[in-house]
């Protein structure tokens, strides 16, 4: 069973987006998926058409209120979410004396390993409590950017988090990194996508996520983008993101 943390410190770098078309891709491909929301905001959840304020969530698993498999929400015979809201906000001081408090999701997820072939994490634009209990659980990483000077400034960064998170979780590997939003009419994007392939090497994915309007409609409409417009730019790359994805079954 593959674990894999959708991740990036800075914000506007479609964690939220690539979760949720990779979730709803793999499902339709049959694979049995669970999609977390690690992020307060809830961004995710929303996207599900799901009510964030009337949700249990992992905060309420970890405060030993409930089990896991009552946070646990279906969406398609392949597809079950677990919700966010801001009531994980205050898990930074709520557990911050917690011997474990960066394994907690990893002990918890131990009890649907046998559920699911995907866990996808979105996590959130920090590196907070629920990033690295992220970090701790996944198997691996996919790394979402833009091809812009903002998007690489934080990336060394993300880089020591994911080397330190590695001396607890050694089987933590790096699936690849994918550019969102691209605009490859542009120079300035084809400059540092090239940047980006002589940084990251073997890691950067082929695909790369084409900035469209269709997306950003899908979002709106709480659906992924491809159950908006399967023929639309951004359904075909995230089905060969998703393509990719499988193939490196590391």
């Amino acid at each position: 069973m593959r674990k894999i943390a959708i991740i990036n410190q800075k914000g506007g770098e479609a964690k939220t987006t690539t979760s949720r078309n990779i979730g709803e891709i793999l499902s339709l491909k049959n694979y049995k998926t669970l999609v977390i929301d690690m992020d307060p905001q809830g961004n995710l959840t929303t996207n599900f058409d799901i009510n964030k304020r009337e949700v249990k969530t992992l905060f309420d698993v970890f405060n030993k209120e409930i089990n896991i498999n009552e946070v646990i929400l279906n969406k398609n015979e392949n597809l079950d979410i677990i919700p966010n809201n801001i009531k994980m906000a205050r898990a930074n001081m709520q557990f911050a004396g917690h011997p474990n408090w960066a394994r907690l999701l990893k002990k918890y997820l131990k009890d649907l390993d046998k559920n699911y072939d995907f866990i996808i994490m979105d996590c959130p634009p920090a590196l907070d409590f629920s990033t690295y209990n992220a970090l701790n659980a996944a198997t691996e990483i996919v790394v979402t950017l833009q091809a812009e000077e903002n998007s690489l400034e934080g990336i060394s960064d993300l880089m020591d988090t994911i080397d330190e998170v590695r001396e607890d979780n050694e089987e933590l590997k790096i699936c690849g990194v994918v550019v969102t939003k691209f605009k490859g009419n542009t120079n300035l994007h084809r400059g540092y996508k090239e940047v980006l392939d002589n940084y990251f090497t073997e890691t950067m994915f082929k695909t790369v996520i084409r900035d469209n309007i269709k997306v950003a409609e899908a979002n709106q409409s709480h659906k992924s983008v491809v159950e908006y417009d399967k023929n639309s730019n951004g359904a075909k790359d995230y089905l060969m993101l998703v393509e990719e994805i499988i193939a490196r079954d590391i």
